[in-house]
């Protein structure tokens, strides 16, 4: 018999619908379309071995991490995307009681994944962090803390000061940390990767899917403590990483124009957006990360997610309960100039 608590457990993030075809503004994939470049040399990565193979070793892809982040490849452990990592560490920590320490709102799976494993969430408030953070008394029941920086769904970044007297404060209590940077290479703050170094306590997890651009290869890593990798490791499933993904995402930290390019097309597009705004009076919250926000009326927001829906346009009209800040908003993730135009124009027939 399956747990009973699972069943009321509610998911927001199932389609029921396929969005082949749709511009994507709604899951803050990238969504301007690789160059045909692109894609046709990562079609001649494809063989027998790849497709037909458990992935060996990917080593190789390691290395190409450790040189980027400028790290010793120990500290280095893939994942199945960031959400999988989040994942493993609720499943290492999931004792009886177990409390869970969370800027709130945020990414969602935090909630679920304290629901499935029972663990206690205890959410503060992003404007509360610093008082909340360095004076709290950290029960001895705090498994673990986790904070997205920049955070999602406000966009906001918390700066590296900050970040620095909250690692340290977690660490003299004996008390881990975990920091998403999912969407770090939108901001104007650098990585705190370089920290796992001197705190053994501290947790970065980093994806492909945000500003490389795959989310549906389904690969990103952990940055932190050998022996945090070692306890990860025992219980993940084996080979849960495709070799395909890993060879893809070789493909690009191998190219790294391919995302500077597009990290600079995104400023380009932000400056474009706001001037867009403006002209139209919207009120609007640009972010950090790779989306914006637009408030509306609140009896608007379902006729003009239904009318971009039939233009083929999709954005995110619906949160999760507590995403006050969010309210009377659709949230739209940034494209290229041209399809953040084309946006606007069918925004402008309905509202």
């Amino acid at each position: 018999m399956f747990h009973k608590h699972l069943k009321n457990i509610y998911r927001t993030s199932q389609y029921n619908f396929d969005r082949t075809h749709f511009l994507r503004m709604d899951a803050n994939e990238r969504v301007k379309p690789f160059e045909k470049k692109i894609i046709s040399n990562l079609r001649k990565i494809i063989d027998d071995n790849i497709l037909q193979s458990y992935l060996t070793t990917p080593q190789k892809l390691i290395n190409l991490i450790s040189r980027k982040e400028k790290l010793n490849n120990k500290y280095i452990n893939l994942v199945p995307g960031s959400e999988s990592a989040i994942k493993y560490i609720f499943e290492i920590f999931s004792e009886k009681n177990n409390k869970v320490v969370s800027i709130y709102p945020t990414y969602g799976m935090i909630d679920v994944y304290s629901k499935i494993y029972q663990l206690k969430l205890e959410k503060f408030y992003e404007n509360k962090i610093e008082n909340f953070f360095l004076n709290s008394t950290y029960n001895k029941k705090v498994a673990f803390l986790y904070i997205a920086n920049p955070n999602q769904p406000s966009g906001r970044i918390i700066k590296k000061d900050l970040i620095n007297k909250i690692i340290k404060k977690a660490r003299s209590k004996n008390k881990y940390i975990i920091i998403d940077e999912a969407y770090i290479d939108f901001s104007n703050q650098k990585s705190c990767s370089q920290m796992v170094r001197e705190y053994k306590n501290l947790i970065i997890l980093k994806t492909f899917s945000k500003s490389t651009g795959i989310a549906g290869l389904r690969i990103g890593y952990m940055i932190c403590n050998p022996n945090i990798s070692k306890i990860i490791n025992v219980i993940r499933p084996v080979f849960d990483i495709s070799y395909f993904s890993v060879k893809v995402a070789e493909y690009f930290l191998l190219n790294p124009k391919i995302l500077k390019n597009y990290l600079k097309e995104i400023q380009i597009c932000k400056k474009f957006v706001v001037q867009e705004c403006l002209r139209r009076k919207l009120d609007f919250l640009d972010t950090q990360a790779n989306f914006f926000y637009i408030f509306l009326k609140k009896n608007k927001i379902k006729k003009i997610y239904k009318f971009l829906k039939n233009k083929k346009i999709l954005v995110k009209s619906k949160y999760s309960k507590g995403f006050k800040v969010m309210d009377n908003s659709i949230r739209v993730t940034y494209g290229s100039k041209q399809q953040m135009s084309y946006f606007f124009k069918q925004l402008d027939k309905v509202y």
